[in-house]
């Protein structure tokens, strides 16, 4: 039995129950439409869950519902398109010429400016013992996120690869037919 296009209160409920057990619940169904599917209606068959629970997840409505539901979290956490991509190309873009001051020395981390320090992915601090007086160095290493990644979903964002991609997409034929000069 196929779900109508605009389903009656009641399923719609169905639906949205279904929808958050998908997106937030236990760790044993979620993720998994069929599971899911068998968790609303644990008397239903595993060919039946696997057929339904694909149907309700495909369902308009539900997407819908999963999309507000997204964007609704994205929205109380501060997270959108605009300032994700920041965040990548500051990774991208970093030059660790700026962790360092113009005499060389590292610039304390308190006072790095807000586009290295989103660069770095982890900080080690030791101490170890100079001198026979007791006094101690402190070791900074800065770990920095991993530029090429960052570089590659830039290239992805901005479309610098569709002219590679376009070039695959050509038959033999069409290769053929341009190295000869057709």
């Amino acid at each position: 039995m196929a779900l109508a296009e605009n389903p009656r209160e009641s399923t719609k409920a169905k639906l949205r129950e279904f929808a958050d057990l998908y997106r937030g619940g236990p760790d044993e169904v979620r993720g998994d439409a069929a599971k899911c599917y068998g968790a609303l209606h644990p008397r239903a068959s595993k060919k039946v869950c696997e057929a339904m629970g694909s149907e309700y997840f495909n369902h308009p409505y539900t997407k819908a519902y999963l999309r507000e539901k997204t964007e609704a979290v994205a929205e109380d956490a501060d997270v959108t398109q605009g300032r994700v991509l920041k965040e990548i190309a500051r990774i991208g873009l970093f030059d660790a010429r700026r962790l360092f001051d113009n005499k060389g020395l590292p610039v304390p981390i308190q006072e790095l400016d807000d586009d290295v320090a989103a660069a770095i992915a982890g900080i080690k601090v030791r101490q170890i013992p100079i001198g026979e007086d007791g006094e101690l160095a402190t070791i900074t290493e800065y770990k920095i996120a991993d530029k090429n990644s960052a570089l590659e979903k830039l290239m992805k964002h901005l479309g610098g690869y569709e002219k590679d991609n376009a070039q695959k997409a050509k038959t033999l034929a069409e290769l053929i037919a341009e190295v000869r000069g057709q």
